[in-house]
């Protein structure tokens, strides 16, 4: 198993950005009838629970599924499932995240050669790469 790029990482993060962060701008701007804002906290909402099963069930958000990558357990190559994958590395580390400075550090992290974030060493996980998901 070969692991993802620092390149994959970030331009799946920065997907998954988007996918859930327009419809959220949109639900949240004045500038828009109030029904197109009521859509956007929908759409916002359904992708947010959209992504949960996903990295639950494939250890993918649709930026990772997208992209061709995967989190794994680093020791057995397995999902790790929802307590792991949502609980440890996604609760755990947005938590941490309050802390000033420790995003750019645990960013930083991918530098290593093992590529792994502190969100990863934590939830004991790493990032590899897979076939991506084609749209058809």
């Amino acid at each position: 198993m070969e692991l993802a790029t620092k390149t994959q990482r970030l331009s799946a993060a920065v997907t998954d950005g988007f996918i859930v962060g327009v419809p959220y701008i949109i639900g949240s701007l004045d500038v828009f009838p109030a029904p197109i804002r009521f859509l956007g906290v929908i759409a916002s909402l359904g992708l947010l629970i959209t992504q949960l099963v996903l990295v639950t069930k494939h250890g993918q958000t649709l930026g990772k599924r997208f992209i061709g990558i995967r989190i794994v357990l680093k020791d057995t190559m397995e999902n790790g499932g929802f307590v792991v994958n949502v609980l440890k590395r996604g609760l755990l580390n947005g938590l941490l995240s309050i802390i000033p400075g420790y995003f750019l550090v645990d960013s930083l992290f991918v530098f290593r050669e093992d590529r792994r974030c502190i969100h990863d060493m934590i939830a004991g996980t790493c990032v590899i790469q897979v076939e991506p998901a084609v749209v058809q």
